[in-house]
């Protein structure tokens, strides 16, 4: 290693953080990268490896003052912002949030409290914590609810309930999974749900992109993101209009004054209604949709930013095309080999691809956003080239697992067009 070299210590090794990395590397920093897998996506980018959970703060607080590094950095990846803020705060190192701030952004039990107090709109809701009473359960009866620990990540443990029996067992997965013992059970909202990305200058927001998304729900309740969909014509300027209000009293509310932001809502009614937000820029590869969309390179915006204190102005470029970017799951099985998306790319079937799991892989489920194999990124004219381009996609594209089968999950997708 080069002894002038500056020393980033990355938080989470998954496919975006090799972007995130890559930035780093152009500013010449040698890259510590800690993850709890011992061979994440990301490792083979690092200069050095660690394995050990971003959540474990002491442990990430030995290895940056051991280390002596010169910034600690997470991206597209929600708890672990608040490791990075409160090792930064011990160690008087700069991050773009405070131990405060990057609590409020990361606890649904917090948030939803901030959200009703300064008239954000968002879902009926209910927080608990350790445990319902009894009686309380008897309380529940306009179903159906979401149950939701307050404090993990990739949707793990959010649940659709119908009924009570179903209630009681959510929320004791809940429970078991949230690190502080604390739930939000909240009313469902049908509608469609849209994600907001969004830059903060000056507690000024500016949108960077709304995109519908689409989840599937396979009889589990579970809330799996399959499909983010981008149209500039989707949006009304009533909605537009209500979508900046809003960004701009989530950004003063909670103390973002600069950086990203990631805006989770129902609409319904022609009213927006917040789930959820984060100080972070969207996962699974969100970040090169949106520079698709707009021609902002927000990975290389966000490490200026957090690195270098540097908040350049920001020029979209919207336009005229859509956009969709598909999450392939599979079946259970173990992964031998993925074929025919280099093909597709190669024929302009789809304009990206990013391989979340590798050969070998064993997938047991497709319930969290952690389950997703591949990510594509179609680009098109009209509705019924995207629908041609997707189509071919799913004739020509096989996830083969190590007993011969295509384990390809595609039920959700609707290859007819």
């Amino acid at each position: 290693m080069n002894n002038n070299k500056k020393k980033a210590l990355v938080l989470a090794g998954g496919y975006d953080q090799i972007a995130l990395i890559n930035e780093l590397k152009q500013k010449k920093y040698y890259i510590i990268l800690a993850d709890y897998l011992d061979n994440p996506p990301a490792k083979k980018e690092a200069d050095c490896f660690m394995q050990v959970s971003t959540l474990d703060e002491q442990a990430i607080y030995d290895i940056a003052k051991t280390e002596q590094v010169d910034t600690i950095i997470t991206a597209c990846t929600d708890q672990a912002l608040l490791t990075v803020a409160n090792v930064s705060e011990k160690l008087h190192m700069p991050f773009y949030l405070s131990k405060a701030c990057a609590e409020s952004v990361t606890n649904k039990f917090y948030m939803k409290q901030r959200f009703e107090e300064n008239n954000i709109p968002t879902a009926m809701y209910k927080l608990y914590e350790n445990k319902i009473d009894k009686e309380e359960f008897q309380k529940f009866n306009d179903f159906p609810y979401v149950v939701k620990p307050c404090d993990c990540n990739s949707s793990k443990g959010v649940k659709k309930v119908e009924n009570i029996e179903q209630l009681k067992g959510a929320v004791d997965t809940a429970f078991s999974l949230s690190r502080s013992s604390k739930i939000v059970v909240e009313k469902y909202l049908s509608g469609y749900e849209i994600s907001i990305d969004i830059w903060v200058k000056e507690y000024e927001p500016l949108i960077l992109d709304v995109t519908k998304t689409n989840k599937m729900n396979a009889g589990t309740g579970a809330f799996t993101i399959y499909q983010s969909f981008y149209s500039i014509d989707d949006i009304s300027y009533d909605l537009q209009h209500q979508i900046y209000e809003i960004s701009k009293k989530i950004s003063k509310t909670f103390d973002i004054k600069d950086g990203p932001m990631l805006v989770q809502a129902i609409v319904q009614d022609n009213d927006i209604f917040v789930l959820e937000f984060s100080a972070r820029m969207g996962g699974g590869s969100k970040y090169k949709l949106i520079e698709y969309i707009t021609d902002v390179d927000i990975m290389k915006l966000y490490t200026d930013f957090v690195v270098d204190n540097i908040n350049s102005d920001i020029k979209l470029s919207n336009k005229k095309k859509l956009y969709e970017m598909d999450y392939i799951y599979a079946y259970n099985g173990v992964i031998e080999r993925i074929d025919g998306f280099e093909k597709a790319k190669q024929e302009d079937i789809i304009k990206e691809f990013f391989q979340y799991k590798e050969k070998n892989s064993e997938i047991r489920q497709r319930l969290i956003s952690s389950d997703r194999v591949m990510g594509v990124l179609l680009e098109a004219e009209s509705v019924e080239e995207i629908l041609e381009k997707r189509k071919k996609l799913l004739e020509m594209t096989q996830i083969i697992a190590t007993n011969g089968k295509d384990i390809m999950y595609r039920e959700c997708f609707d290859i007819r067009g």
